[in-house]
Formats: structure tokens, sequence, C-alpha cells
């Protein structure tokens, strides 16, 4: 309806469908209670009994039923030849209007950008009498509003949270979502709910969080990258990006293994060599010793002069530490005898290290003081790996490894070699070297360790003969300083026999 002069006028189609249903009478409808009858009040016009929504300026949405011509047309040429289809004309209603484009009657609408003005006024009688006029109504505002806030706290709270395939997930369930939504409001209870809003900010929201989440991933994987790369070797580093482990620098506690190395004669090597030459060295036996521990996805914990502590299963989990470790133990002492003709060449002495090994539950992360601090392992384990390595020279072998470690690590078989008490610990362990993986193992290698065990079981029951017959026995075919040890303690329990109750542990009371 339009208002000239104080009069109010219907529109082509009003009036039309007002003659099409009898000439019924034409009401305003106000809000229910409305103080004042003003178009800020106006909800419908009443067409008899019929009630069409409108808004406060009296105008309704055109329900188009899709493109041009939805309608059939009739030439008015034909009409007034005569030749016109009468059952297209019979009992229907006709508009006159123009197509021409010169005659300027060409509308841009939501279903086509050249659209024949005659047309949409068939269209809003078609709703008219159809009753299909839509509503967008007063409270469309507010449930935009509401959806908005909704839709930005997931995006808020839920999305950054989520794994970027979930994230896209919940996405594209809050676009379809709200697609269905409109689409039901819209066909069910004919009502215009803005939609473009909705999806432009939920698309918007999404793709700034998963850039944020980008960015902020990138900067943590920096961040690990620089922290971490101080303590782990870069392989190390990239599988804890990859992984998506938690990793932090908090104390935690739990199963892990830790080595020990040192120099054997380290002092005496040292007083030999001039300063310079004695820094070359060291360079040239930590470099490789380092590239071993990491290799086998070792953690360097610190350099000690000429000693190493290295520990595995921090930061990043390993069920296998106790097998890396006894790896990295063997290789790194074969890389040190590796490095002899090189070290003939620059006139420098051979070398040789003790390594020792030891698995358990340890607390490892960031300690220190607020001057320094440093990622690192402490407990009972540690002080053992320490002491497993200091005991490789009163044994003679290269390498020691803890009961605990060698059970961790089946794939290697390990060679008894006594039961002590070391220093700082009341209780005993079994201390073993480990000979080998077992599969690359020679049968006599095998027998050998067997026979050496037999004779640790008749050394244990005091059967002193009958063990230092096995001990000769061994030695003829290749005598070791363990050999020799245990012939020494032999000799000395022959003199002073161990009290009644003695259980076969040796106690060593230096580190």
């Amino acid at each position: 309806m339009q208002q000239y002069r104080g009069d109010l006028y219907p529109s082509l189609a009003l009036a039309v469908t007002r003659i099409a249903l009898g000439g019924p009478p034409v009401r305003l409808g106000f809000a229910p209670g409305a103080d004042e009858l003003s178009g800020i009040n106006l909800e419908d016009l009443m067409l008899g009994d019929t009630a069409v929504p409108v808004n406060e300026r009296a105008a309704v949405f055109i329900p188009y039923r899709g493109r041009q011509g939805s309608f059939p047309y009739v030439s008015a040429k034909d009409v007034l030849a005569g030749t016109a289809p009468r059952d297209v004309l019979e009992g229907r209603i006709a508009l006159l209007g123009a197509s021409a484009a010169g005659l300027l009657d060409l509308r841009s609408t939501p279903v086509g950008q050249r659209y024949f003005g005659v047309e949409a006024h068939a269209n809003l009688v078609g709703g008219l009498l159809d009753g299909r006029i839509r509503q967008q109504p007063s409270w469309s505002d507010g449930l935009e509003l509401t959806l908005l806030v909704l839709i930005g706290l997931l995006t808020a709270l839920v999305l950054p949270r989520l794994t970027p395939l979930a994230a896209l997930g919940l996405v594209i369930l809050l676009a379809g979502g709200s697609i269905l939504l409109n689409l039901w409001m819209w066909t069910s209870l004919y009502l215009i709910v803005p939609l473009a809003s909705l999806l432009g900010y939920t698309l918007l929201t999404s793709l700034l969080q998963i850039n944020y989440g980008f960015f902020v991933e990138s900067r943590n994987k920096r961040h690990l990258s620089r922290v971490f790369g101080q303590y782990i070797p870069p392989r190390l580093v990239a599988e804890l990006d990859a992984s998506g482990e938690e990793a932090s620098l908090e104390g935690d506690s739990r199963e892990m293994s830790v080595l020990f190395s040192d120099v054997r004669g380290f002092t005496t090597l040292s007083e030999n060599l001039e300063a310079r030459e004695l820094t070359r060295l060291m360079n040239e036996f930590l470099t490789p010793i380092t590239g071993v521990i990491q290799d086998h996805r070792g953690t360097i914990d610190k350099y000690m002069g000429d000693a190493i502590m290295a520990f595995w299963g921090a930061p990043l989990h390993d069920d296998d530490h106790a097998h890396n470790a006894v790896a990295a133990g063997l290789d790194m002492i074969r890389a040190v005898a590796g490095l002899e003709a090189a070290f003939r060449e620059r006139g420098w002495p051979p070398i040789a290290i003790g390594v020792g090994v030891a698995s358990g539950v340890m607390n490892v992360g960031n300690m220190g003081s607020e001057f320094r601090i440093a990622y690192t392992v402490m407990g009972d384990t540690v002080n053992l790996g320490s002491r497993l390595e200091g005991l490789t020279k009163q044994y003679g072998v290269d390498m020691i490894v803890s009961e605990a470690t060698a059970a961790a690590a089946p794939r290697y078989t390990c060679r008894e070699l006594d039961r002590v008490r070391v220093k700082g610990k009341n209780a005993p362990v079994a201390i073993l070297e480990p000979l080998g993986l077992s599969s690359g193992l020679s049968p006599d290698r095998i027998a050998t360790a067997q026979r050496f065990e037999a004779m640790l079981q008749a050394y244990r029951n005091g059967e002193w003969d009958r063990a230092e017959a096995m001990l000769d026995a061994l030695a003829a075919e290749n005598d070791e300083p363990l050999y020799t040890m245990y012939r020494e303690r032999i000799h000395a329990f022959r003199e002073v026999p161990p009290p009644a109750d003695w259980d076969g542990v040796f106690v060593h009371m230096s580190k």
C-alpha cells in the first residue's frame, strides 16, 4: 500500500487480488497491546479473513515461484487479433504489461537480473491468493545475534582444542546446521531469517582460528626445537613434533635408562699432552661418541671432562630405552676402538672407555637454581649407573649393565659378573656384561658364558676347589682379568672363610 495526500492506495497486486476474492474489506493489524497505531507496531494487513504479513511500510516480500517464465505469456497482438488460446485465458487473472527491453519494465530480482516487471506482479498475486507470503519477524535480529554468539563461542572455545580434521568437521556442521535451520523456517514457517551473516561469520572466524592455530603451532614447534634442540638430536625433535606427544620440561617420574662412560687413565693421558693437543683429542673423541648416542635416540645429559652422561626415555617416551642404551654402549666401545689408527698417526696415545648402564624409575626435568638450570635425571637408578661404570675397571670389562637393564633388553645375551652391594645402596644387585645380540653370537661364546655362570654358582656355594678348577679351564682358553679377580677372591676366602650366612654378595666400598 502507498499513502498519497492522506489517502491509502493499494498496489496493482493487492487491488487485483481483492477483486478476485470478491472485494473483502481491508484492515490493518497491529501488535497486541500497542499504545500507538504506527508503522512500528504494524504486523499484518487483513484481506477479509486472510492475514498478509507486512513490514512497517506495509510492504511484503514477493514469493517468487522461480525464474522468468513461471507464468504463461500470451502476446497482446494475439489477443487483439482474436487468435489467443481461450483455455489459457478463460477464468484466469490476466495482467497486461510490457516485455520489450526498450519499454524499460525490466527489474533486477533474486531470480533474474533482467526480470519482466509484469511477472513480478503475477508472483505477488499468486502469493496473496495461495497464502505464501513470507514474513521477516521482528525477533529475527535477536535470533541472528543469538546464533552469532553461539557460533562465536563454539569456534572460540571448541575449535582450538580439535584436530584439523575435527575442526573442519565442526565448521561443516555449523554451516550445514545454519542452512538447514534457515531452510526449515523458510519452507515450514514461512519466515525470513538472515543466513549470509551466519555463514560469513562461521567461515571468517573458522579461517581466523585455523590461521591462528597454525601460527601458534608453528611458534610452539620453533620453541620446542629451540629448547629441546639443546639436549636431544634434531631427529628426535622432529619425531616429537610429528607425534604430537606432549613434551614438558617440568619434573616427571618415569621408567628410563641412563648411561655413564669414562676414559680409562685419563689423568695420566692428560699429563702427557699439551692443553691444545688435549682439547683436540677430546673433540675427536667426543664427536663420534655423541653421534653414536644420538643415532640410538639418546639424550646427552652432560659432558664431565672425559666422561659422558646420557639417558633414554625423555623427553620422548621410548619403550625400548634399555635396548637402545645397551646398543649405544656397545657401539661407543667399537667407535673408540676405531679411533686407534687415527690417534696413532697424530702421535696420540690410544684410549679406552668403560660404560655403565642402569634402568629403572628416575626423575627427569629442568633442575637447578635461578642462575642456571639443566634438563637432567636424578634418583637411585642414576647413582647405580655411575657406580656400574666405575666397576668396569675392577672387573676388567668394557661395559656393565644392571639386572633391570638386562631384563628389559632381552635381545642381548649378558654374562652375569657378580652380585654386589655398591656404595650408597643396601640392596644387592646383579651386574652383567652384555656380550652382544643373541642372534649374532657364536655357540662357543655362549657356551663360555654359561661355563662362567656355572663357576659363579660353585663360588657362591663355597666350593672353592671346583670353582677354581673351572676358572683355570676358562683361563686356559682365553685368560681375562675377571678370572684373575675371582682366583684372588677364592684364595682370600680359603684363608679367611666368609660367615656361615654369606649370600655370595661382594660389597664394594669405593665409587
